[in-house]
């Protein structure tokens, strides 16, 4: 069970919830569907091995592009993200604003002020897939997962799509995400956007160039098909 750090009562928690199969009964002729999606920014280690997001528990880059695109997409939608994830924020911006803030800790005292605590990443979908009493006006159609490596390793088997900003940039690293294009290799995921690459407005920290990168899980549906949680 979690423990609500917020102190908003928002939270009605329903029992019997909890499973990313069930079907729910909203009182129309249609289940409430939901989309998973992972997040998150890569670079090159100093080893040559790609995938690098993290470094001592920060983030060893600046750039202010992704930034944008991450606030742009998971705004007004939950986002459930580890301890060190949550760690990691400056302070000044913890919680995210106007999203819904799930920490995932196996710590059941941790507190995460601002932030909703679970226990793991199935009451964290849970949570993040129930309305809010009252109302709090976010979109629990799309559950955005935001880190960190051990989160995005759990989550993708739920994920229907991931978000890569891809740097050229060689970092010092001790964290990495999942290999999206061996992934893609296999057919289980498949590559469905990229922009052009892009030199950022103020470099920093050695990035040369960077892109957006779009993958899509594949496994027999259509790319219109949605999860049904």
């Amino acid at each position: 069970m979690g423990y609500d750090s917020s102190q908003s009562g928002y939270h009605e928690r329903k029992p019997g919830m909890a499973g990313l199969d069930d079907t729910e009964d909203w009182g129309d002729d249609y289940p409430k569907t939901f989309t998973v999606n992972l997040i998150w920014a890569q670079a090159r280690d100093n080893e040559g091995r790609e995938g690098a997001i993290g470094f001592q528990g920060g983030m060893p880059w600046h750039l202010a592009e992704d930034m944008k695109r991450f606030k742009e997409l998971t705004v007004s939608h939950p986002v459930i993200m580890g301890r060190k994830t949550w760690e990691s924020l400056d302070p000044k911006f913890r919680p995210l604003p106007n999203r819904d803030n799930i920490v995932v800790s196996r710590n059941s005292g941790y507190q995460a002020p601002g932030a909703t605590v679970v226990e793991n990443l199935d009451d964290a979908f849970d949570l993040a897939r129930q309305e809010a009493i009252p109302d709090d006006g976010l979109d629990r159609s799309e559950i955005w997962v935001i880190g960190g490596a051990q989160i995005f390793r759990e989550a993708l088997p739920f994920a229907k799509q991931v978000f890569v900003t891809r740097i050229r940039a060689t970092v010092d690293a001790d964290t990495y995400a999942p290999d999206m294009e061996e992934l893609a290799s296999t057919g289980l995921w498949k590559l469905v956007d990229v922009t052009p690459w892009m030199l950022p407005k103020h470099p920093e920290n050695g990035i040369r160039e960077y892109r957006f990168e779009t993958y899509r899980k594949t496994d027999g549906e259509t790319e219109d098909d949605e999860e049904t949680l």
